[in-house]
């Protein structure tokens, strides 16, 4: 028990010099204390005083580091497992995972089903044959082209020379005017007409045509009537044959020259006739059936009651064109007449669209 006692005091004593070592250095302890303890199997303490570090030769020559350390050549051993080492990985089979209760499930491909019909869907649409649709009593009718039809005046390419295409269903009326050329009086006169789609026939004296040509060349221009009313405006009571003859000549030839048309019509001055006037004159007579005394009253308004109220269809009313009041007496003619639905025509229209031929030698009042 001594022996164990003194072994463990000696040994507790190295301990202290070795921690000691660190501290100071190699050299703090002394040669006697340099030494090794060692413990054998009994558990006896033995001290083993190193060598000098001389430093010695091996066998082959070569310097030996005596402090050094053996070479280990020791057998590989069993090493103590490390309680604080990770456990060598192990490669593991594959194993099935477990299911993951919150994945989604794999999709799978399914074969296309038909779908249940939905109900609140459009039906599809399907193309239905064109059919007729019902007529629309608010549309306006659809134009349609129409085959020309003839008008109830014939055609103008079927028309004489100066004759308008006209309605012959509805009345017609002749204004005429006597003892021009005027044309202070006579533009008027055009110019109300052709206001209201009227025209009329002037009866001209040939002597007063070369002082009013571009009046007269104006009316056969906008298709006025230019007619004879003698050269000179005399009583052809009182003349012969060849005289009556002269004065009808002269007159054509003259308003011929001027306007490029040939009077057709003529007009006795003051409606004087003999039976030697009736033979000489060569052309139809024009009379009148309402004579308005515009010469005599020279009174627009009495010229505008000898018409309104007494006209009617075929008429042929005889007036004046040297007077002013009968400018404006025709000014209000035209227009009342017209609302009246009267055609103001000449009296070669006149006679057209009645179906009356006007021949040499004849007298016409009125043509019906």
């Amino acid at each position: 028990m001594k022996k164990r006692l003194k072994t463990l005091l000696l040994a507790g004593i190295f301990a202290s010099l070795t921690m000691l070592q660190p501290t100071y250095g190699a050299d703090f302890m002394s040669e006697a204390v340099k030494q090794v303890i060692r413990i054998d199997e009994n558990g006896f303490a033995h001290s083993d005083t190193p060598q000098p570090n001389t430093g010695t030769e091996n066998i082959s020559g070569e310097q030996t580091d005596v402090n050094a350390l053996p070479p280990a050549e020791q057998s590989p051993q069993e090493q103590p497992a490390d309680t604080n080492a990770l456990p060598p990985v192990q490669e593991q089979p594959p194993q099935e995972q477990p299911a993951d209760t919150n994945a989604l499930p794999p999709v799978q491909e399914q074969p296309p089903q038909e779908q249940p019909a939905d109900t609140n869907a459009l039906p599809p649409v399907q193309e239905q044959p064109p059919q007729e649709q019902p007529a629309d009593t608010n549309a306006l009718p659809s134009v349609q082209e129409q085959p020309p039809q003839e008008q109830p005046a014939q055609q103008a390419q079927n028309l004489p020379a100066g004759i308008r295409a006209l309605d012959p269903s509805k009345p017609m009326i002749a204004l005429t005017y006597d003892d021009g050329p005027y044309a202070p009086v006579g533009n008027r006169i055009m110019d109300v007409m052709n206001q209201y789609g009227g025209k009329c026939t002037f009866f001209m004296v040939g002597n007063r045509v070369p002082s009013y040509s571009t009046e007269v060349q104006r009316m056969a221009r906008e298709g006025f009537e230019v007619a004879n009313h003698t050269q000179d405006h005399p009583n052809l009571k009182k003349l012969g044959a060849s005289q009556i003859h002269a004065q009808v000549n002269a007159c054509n030839d003259i308003i011929q020259s001027v306007s490029g048309v040939r009077p057709t019509l003529m007009r006795l001055p003051g409606g004087n006739k003999n039976n030697t006037v009736l033979s000489s004159t060569g052309m139809p007579m024009i009379m009148w059936n309402i004579d308005t005394n515009d010469w005599k009253t020279k009174n627009a308004q009495s010229t505008v009651n000898a018409v309104l109220g007494k006209v009617k269809d075929g008429d042929i009313i005889l007036m004046h064109e040297l007077y002013s009041s009968t400018a404006a007496a025709t000014e209000t003619l035209v227009p009342a007449l017209t609302a009246q639905g009267f055609q103001l025509v000449t009296v070669s229209e006149l006679a057209y669209y009645r179906g009356i031929s006007l021949n040499a030698g004849q007298l016409y009042y009125s043509i019906r």
